[in-house]
């Protein structure tokens, strides 16, 4: 989901299942992204406060999900290697966010609605 649904507005909170393959969630998606940033799984699971093993399970599961790579790995160097998406793993996150953002879009009312029901009950 966009960084914009973290603040104290009301916000869906998306996961999308796909059948007995799996679920893509947020936090599957801010690893991407994290990934994406830090160009390391173990700088985004030190970002996530997730341990390195974990970040990779559900790498894993997502390379298992879509049957092909999302991050591709490198070695060598004075970084000792990194990582980077792959062009799935760039539109896994493009199109979760649109899921995401015409979900929210089409119940913004409601929302909206929700959000008055709660300051109201103060």
């Amino acid at each position: 989901m966009p960084d914009s649904a973290h603040n104290s507005e009301p916000h869906l909170w998306v996961k999308i299942s796909l059948g007995d393959a799996g679920e893509v969630g947020p936090g599957k998606i801010a690893l991407l992204r994290l990934i994406r940033e830090h160009r390391s799984i173990a700088g985004a699971a030190r970002a996530m406060n997730m341990s390195y093993r974990r970040a990779w399970l559900l790498i894993n599961e997502l390379n298992q999900i879509f049957g092909q790579p999302v991050l591709s790995t490198f070695l060598g160097g004075r970084t000792h290697g990194g990582a980077e998406l792959t062009p799935l793993g760039e539109a896994l996150i493009a199109r979760f966010d649109s899921i995401s953002s015409r979900a929210e879009a089409a119940v913004r009312e409601e929302l909206s609605a929700l959000a008055a029901e709660v300051r109201s009950s103060d």
